[in-house]
C-alpha cells in the first residue's frame, strides 16, 4: 500500500530554464472519513507569465495526478476577495461548495472560500 507521504507532490513550471510557477497537492487530511479527498494546497504563476497557459497546464496536471493517486475528489481554499483567481478555478472545473473559514497569511486574516472538484472517472 502506498504511504500517505508518497501522495504529496509539487509540480514546477519552467520556461527558458527559469521557474515561473508551481502547484502543491496531496491528501486533504488524515481523517478516516475523508481519506479519498485530495487538496490543492497552492498554485502560483509569476505575474508577468500569467495569461500564457502556464497556470492552466499546472491545473490540468494537478487534477490528473490527484485522480491517478486515487482521490475521488479534491478541495482548495482561496481568499474570498480574489475574483481573478476564483474565476480561474471556476474556468478549470472547480466549484465553490459553501465552505468558509478565516485564513491567515503573512499576519493578516481574511475570509476564504472552499472549492471542490470531482475526480472520479465517469463509469463507462
Amino acid at each position: 500500500m502506498e504511504s500517505a507521504a508518497a501522495r504529496f507532490q509539487t509540480l514546477v513550471a519552467v520556461l527558458d530554464d527559469v521557474i515561473v510557477g508551481f502547484a502543491a497537492m496531496g491528501p486533504k487530511d488524515f481523517s478516516a472519513d475523508e481519506s479519498d479527498v485530495g487538496e490543492l494546497y497552492a498554485v502560483y504563476v509569476l505575474p508577468n507569465i500569467q495569461g500564457r497557459g502556464v497556470g492552466r497546464a499546472l491545473m490540468i496536471e494537478t487534477v490528473r495526478r490527484l485522480r491517478s493517486d486515487g482521490f475521488g475528489e479534491a478541495v482548495l481554499w482561496v481568499f474570498e476577495d480574489n475574483p481573478r483567481t476564483r474565476q480561474f478555478y471556476e474556468q478549470t472545473g472547480w466549484c465553490a461548495d459553501g465552505g468558509t473559514k478565516d485564513e491567515t497569511w503573512l499576519g493578516t486574516t481574511a475570509p476564504a472560500v472552499r472549492y471542490r472538484i470531482a475526480l472520479e472517472r465517469p463509469s463507462q
